[in-house]
């Protein structure tokens, strides 16, 4: 029997598509093992499938890494601190999966874009890999819009060049600058010699997401789009609403601890502007237990958007790949309030293609969530529904792999 490992972080975002893909995978015979954290290994268990931490990694280091206490930004000395740590820790994974790997060979290796540690070792060992991305905008591009530029729209040629050009030249200064970390891990960073992104396979990149939603680019000849994968092993309380009310849906994801410092006081200010709506807060995981906060407004410990964003009017999200697909899959138009990191270029994107609204702040969404409530109907979302719907993320995976596991 062929066996595929998938490696990916313990984050909802990342790891959750891939054990769809898991899923497939085993059904269509493959022998199958998932590498992530400590904290979800048992959520990995309970999809059914073989998983495997790495003795390297303690307890939730990654989890305390990604989730920072402040806002991060563009503050270059956040963003260095966070790579350091990061770059710290993959040394030993990598000599962990290495050793595990000889013992044990896969016939194949599918890494997460953020667990490129993985794809590393697989070149060094002659094992075919291949990405898969949540955040497709990510790679680079050569004409376009560029990325993490604060949600740029297209329209201005000139700039993106500029853009496009900075981006390139900031990757180079920090590999110069990590020279020393990157040079224990072996290979040429953060390019290799035909100019390709090292991070990402050579073989396949596989991406979550519609070209659809995409603003006008080239993408690497190896790249496809696999459609949104929408699903959670984790089932969050049931909801209970109150009958003939108006729902809105209030997440900021897993991660943006500092966000979620202030989430639940931000939407009781808000939600006093809207009477006779419903309120839902997700705290992406963190807390135990269902809140009646104040009339109007219930907080969740969790509530998985595969089964519960289809139950609202309306969501008020910071813009993470899942959600903004999840919106797409349920037709549920979204006001979009952006953190940090590809948050502004998913808000660009929903805002440009008519999918829904951006406001600064969630208590300063009363505006942006009037709009949306009172606009009887969406026609680009369900446009954009539909053309997300013809996706077949679990053929074409078991396609993609057929061509490298004989």
């Amino acid at each position: 029997m062929k066996r595929i490992v998938f490696v990916a972080p313990p984050f909802a975002g990342h790891l959750n598509p891939l054990l769809v893909l898991a899923g497939a995978a085993r059904r269509a015979g493959y022998d199958v093992t998932v590498i992530t954290g400590e904290r979800k290994l048992a959520a990995v268990r309970g999809a059914g499938l073989r998983a495997v931490g790495l003795a390297s990694i303690g307890g939730d280091s990654l989890e305390r890494i990604a989730n920072s206490e402040s806002r991060v930004g563009g503050d270059p000395r956040l963003l260095l601190g966070q790579m350091r740590e990061n770059l710290a820790m993959l040394p030993a994974i990598r000599d962990e999966l290495r050793e595990m790997w000889k013992t044990e060979r896969p016939d194949l290796v599918v890494a997460d874009s953020v667990a490129p540690v993985g794809g590393l070792v697989c070149d060094e060992l002659g094992i075919p890999w291949i990405t898969t991305i949540a955040t497709p905008f990510a790679i680079e591009n050569r004409s376009g819009v560029p990325a993490y530029c604060g949600g740029w729209r297209p329209g201005f040629a000139a700039r993106d060049a500029v853009g496009r050009w900075f981006i390139r030249s900031f990757k180079r200064a920090v590999a110069w600058y990590f020279r020393k970390e990157f040079g224990l891990l072996g290979g040429r960073f953060p390019y290799r010699e035909d100019g390709t992104e090292r991070i990402y396979s050579s073989l396949a990149i596989l991406g979550f997401g519609i070209r659809e939603l995409e603003f006008p680019r080239d993408w690497p000849g190896c790249f496809e789009m696999l459609g949104p994968v929408m699903d959670c092993p984790e089932a969050g309380p049931v909801l209970d609403f109150p009958v003939g009310t108006r729902r809105v849906l209030v997440s900021v994801g897993t991660h943006l601890l500092w966000a979620k410092r202030t989430l639940v006081e931000d939407v009781v200010a808000l939600a006093r502007e809207f009477a006779g709506v419903e309120f839902v807060v997700s705290m992406g995981g963190e807390g135990e237990g269902v809140r009646r906060v104040c009339e109007g407004v219930t907080v969740y410990p969790f509530v998985p958007y595969a089964r519960d964003l289809g139950c609202f009017d309306a969501v008020i999200h910071h813009g993470g790949a899942g959600v903004t697909y999840a919106a797409i899959l349920c037709g549920v138009p979204a006001v979009v309030v952006p953190h940090d990191y590809d948050q502004f270029d998913y808000a660009a994107r929903v805002e440009f293609w008519g999918l829904g609204f951006r406001a600064r702040s969630v208590r300063g969404a009363g505006l942006a969530l009037r709009h949306v409530l009172a606009k009887k109907t969406w026609p680009e979302l369900e446009r954009m529904r539909e053309a997300a719907l013809l996706y077949r993320p679990g053929e074409r995976f078991l396609d993609v792999v057929r061509r490298f596991v004989r």
